[in-house]
């Protein structure tokens, strides 16, 4: 089989379009290193191979990417395919490459264990409750290893509701990142990646909408995967809820239509389903193929049914905190806003918090603490500065060339 190298070169050279000089302009290389790759003295490193194949296969990209990646030699191109195939939900490629060095000792095995273990995440076989004991199977770690354990874990604390040591463990592994040296910048730029999606959840949940939104667009504007794209335009896309109602309806719709392309049924239903809410709790009409508990809830507000339909959605959607919220609403006597309130200030849940504190505002409460409430957060944005084009690596602008297989 021809190597890797040599296939790249011959495809450069056989374009006339496409010259090393610009390859290395496009792809962020020194002249000197794209002639010693032309040469074969030096390899290209894993970031830079992920660059070319969005020149050269823009419209392949993925495919061809899953091809180098099952090829590379090095164990530093290895290790970053690992966390290319994770970063980008790739599962069919993440359980290729498990199965292909499951078997490795050394650098490489607490790697399989540990992309193991985020498999097994993505594909159901374990909740997030699991994964930080699945990480004290696999002993010490330490390095990069270390860095992605601490962010994996922040996955379990979501799920357990620990918001405080979910924001302070993403604070602390975002500081070790931006410690990372050049040589590893495709990892320090994932890791980074990861934070963010940490960071965006936690930061709504303590109400620092200005922080949901920053952390949010960075997974935007990189592109890298349509479950955390999607799930950035619901976070956005909360934080106008009571701001702008065109704009969180815009923002959860969007969201909405990028979940259908992933095609995985939770995903789309979440989606659905908040979208659902959102619009339950603006009182803006739902559509005629939402969930017909939804919609009977919702021509029936205001009256002595809304209390049984709320509690028969809780029941077929689970205990939201929009239901919670709206099942306190519906009551005439304030004291169960009160409760409402309560209980999202003690689980740390400030956004939904301060719509609770509005909700009772509304009601004829001034008190200070109700606008105490109403506008508490917790500040979550840290020092670590984000280069505006720090994902550059996984960035389709600037693809000026055409598809060689078109």
């Amino acid at each position: 089989m021809q190597t890797l190298h040599k296939e790249i070169c011959n495809i450069i050279e056989d374009q006339d379009h496409l010259s090393f000089t610009s390859v290395a302009e496009f792809i962020g290389c020194s002249k000197q290193e794209i002639s010693d790759f032309k040469e074969g003295h030096k390899g290209l490193s894993f970031r830079k191979l992920l660059r070319l194949s969005y020149l050269l296969f823009p419209k392949t990209q993925k495919e061809v990417m899953r091809g180098w990646c099952m090829r590379l030699i090095t164990t530093e191109g290895i290790k970053q395919s690992f966390e290319y195939a994770s970063i980008t939900r790739d599962k069919e490629l993440l359980a290729k490459l498990i199965e292909k060095y499951r078997e490795e000792k050394g650098a490489l095995a607490k790697y399989i264990a540990v992309y193991s273990i985020l498999y097994k995440f993505y594909v159901n076989e374990i909740g997030a409750k699991d994964i930080t004991a699945e990480l004290r199977k696999v002993g010490p770690l330490k390095d990069e290893l270390y860095i992605l354990s601490e962010i994996m874990k922040c996955y379990s604390y979501y799920y357990l509701e620990k918001y405080a040591l979910m924001l302070e463990t993403a604070q602390e592994a975002e500081v070790l990142v931006s410690e990372l040296g050049e040589r590893r910048l495709f990892i320090k730029e994932c890791y980074l990646h990861r934070i963010a999606e940490v960071l965006g959840n936690v930061s709504l949940f303590f109400n620092d909408k200005e922080s949901t939104r920053f952390y949010a667009f960075v997974i935007i504007n990189a592109e890298i995967c349509a479950k955390t794209v999607s799930d950035s335009y619901y976070l956005v896309g909360m934080t106008y809820l009571v701001e702008d109602k065109l704009k969180c309806i815009e923002y959860l719709r969007k969201r909405y239509d990028i979940a259908k392309g992933t095609g995985e049924s939770d995903i789309i239903e979440n989606a659905r389903r908040d979208l659902d809410f959102a619009k339950l709790y603006l009182d803006v009409k739902l559509s005629e193929d939402s969930d017909p508990t939804l919609i009977k809830l919702q021509n029936n507000k205001g009256s002595e049914f809304e209390l049984r339909l709320i509690k028969e959605a809780v029941f077929q959607q689970g205990d939201d905190d929009f239901l919670t919220l709206l099942g306190a609403m519906a009551h005439e006597s304030i004291t169960k806003l009160h409760e409402c309130l309560k209980r999202f200030l003690e689980e740390l849940n400030f956004f939904f918090g301060s719509l609770a504190a509005a909700e009772i505002k509304k009601r004829g409460d001034d008190h200070m603490l109700t606008d105490f409430a109403i506008n508490y957060k917790n500040k979550t944005k840290g020092d670590v500065q984000y280069e505006e084009a720090y994902i550059k690596c996984f960035n389709r602008n600037g693809c000026i060339y055409r598809d060689i297989t078109a």
